[in-house]
Parts: structure tokens; sequence; C-alpha cells
């Protein structure tokens, strides 16, 4: 079964969203009397009981907590240039399957694709959307947030206390060589658009203003922007033991 998220604490009796309601009673058939697992908002999980149904609507009550928020040793942020079509959409559900903390959607130099505030708005909400429902396939116990859409200047300052990782094609250090730097503590993964990084007012501006910042390789091959997030993702979350 997939996993129910509440947005509040659980604390007593509650209702289910119109979305989830419909999933546990009508595709999943349960009824008054059944046991589910529902995760709150502050990372733990409970056993709830279905106590009662009114139309398309359904009450549980808490039973016992089951589990409290997973303590982690940091938090990997996947920062990465927005892409055409439906790519970033792949790119959010992959990254949260994979158990990446935040994702900020950045507007870089080389974008192919160019949103104005009310599309960044917009976007925003649905990938937050996409985020939630991928937590829920996969069984994470928490939803990574989904950042407003941001400039490179902005998301160097915003995280310039922030580890920094950048995989460049034009760089020959592999990402390994960094990664026992990074098992622990937070740290940011930043990946080019379809269009690559802009040397000048991104690679170097990130090397000038964030106090731990490495270039790394990939490998070889020119990966495309979607592959080169997740490949590099994987290979941190599996330095730092998937948490």
């Amino acid at each position: 079964m997939r996993k129910i998220f509440t947005d509040f604490p659980i604390g007593g009796t509650f209702e289910l969203s119109a979305d989830d309601a419909h999933h546990v009673l009508v595709v999943l058939r349960h009824t008054v009397g059944d046991m589910i697992q529902v995760t709150d908002c502050t990372g733990a999980t409970y056993e709830c009981l279905i106590t009662r149904m009114a139309g398309h609507s359904a009450f549980l009550t808490p039973t016992h907590k089951i589990s409290e928020k997973k303590h982690t040793n940091g938090t990997v942020i996947l920062a990465a240039g927005i892409l055409k079509s439906d790519k970033f959409d792949w790119v959010i559900q992959k990254a949260t399957e994979l158990g990446v903390g935040t994702i900020v959607p950045v507007q870089m130099e080389h974008c192919v694709v160019k949103l104005n505030d009310a599309r960044r708005k917009g976007r925003q909400e649905r990938w937050q959307r996409l985020a939630m429902e991928a937590a829920k396939q996969c069984g994470r116990d928490d939803v990574p947030r989904i950042e407003t859409v941001t400039d490179f200047s902005s998301l160097v300052e915003a995280y310039s206390h922030v580890r920094f990782v950048i995989p460049y094609e034009q760089e020959t250090t592999p990402l390994t060589s960094v990664c026992s730097e990074i098992r622990t503590g937070d740290v940011l993964l930043c990946i080019g658009p379809e269009g690559g990084f802009a040397r000048d007012t991104e690679i170097d501006y990130a090397e000038k203003n964030v106090s731990w910042c490495r270039t790394v390789s990939l490998g070889p091959r020119i990966l495309r922007a979607e592959t080169a997030s997740l490949a590099a993702l994987s290979i941190i979350m599996y330095e730092r033991g998937f948490m």
C-alpha cells in the first residue's frame, strides 16, 4: 500500500484528504474497522483505525505510534537547471525515490525553458505534488521540499554555507574523489540544464562565492541533464548509505 501523509501533526481523530480518501476507500476498498499507516508532517508514523465514513470522506483515529522521524546525517539538496518537456518532472520523481531532501529548480543562463513569475508558481505547485506522489509510492517517511524557482546567483547566495558539488563536462576529477568529504552533513549537488553551465557567470561565480565548492567529472561521456542528475545523486546517496 502506498504511503499516506498528512500536512498536520496527528493528535487525535482526523479526516483524510479527498484524494487519499478516494484511494483508501475506492481503490483499496478499505472500510470502517480497517487499519492503515499514516505519516504526519513531523515525520512520525501511526497505525490508524478507520472509525467513520461519510460519503466520500474518511475519518481515522490513531491507535499507536509506530515510529518517530528518522535522524539523518545531513541533507542532500539537488539544485538543477530547469528542463524542457516533462524531463524535470522525471527528475523530481526519481530524486524523491533516491532520498533527496530538497530540490531547487534553477533558471540558468543556458536553460531552454524560460519561466515568468506566474508560470514559476504553477510549476512549483505541480512539482511539489509530484514529489508527494513519489514519496507515497516509494514509502518515504517525508516529502522533499520543492523550492521556488531561483536564478543561479540567488542559489549561491542562499546556500553559500553548504558544500557544492558541480558535475561539469570539462572537468577530469572524478566525483568519487570527493565522496569521502561529503558522506555526512549538508551537501548541494548542482546540475546544469540541456545547454550546460555558463563557465564565467555560473561555475566561476560558485567557485568564488561558495566556501567549499568542487567541480567533478561523471566520466568520459557527456550525459543528458536528467541522466546526470540521477547518476550523480545515486553515487552520493550510495556513499551516504541512502540516509
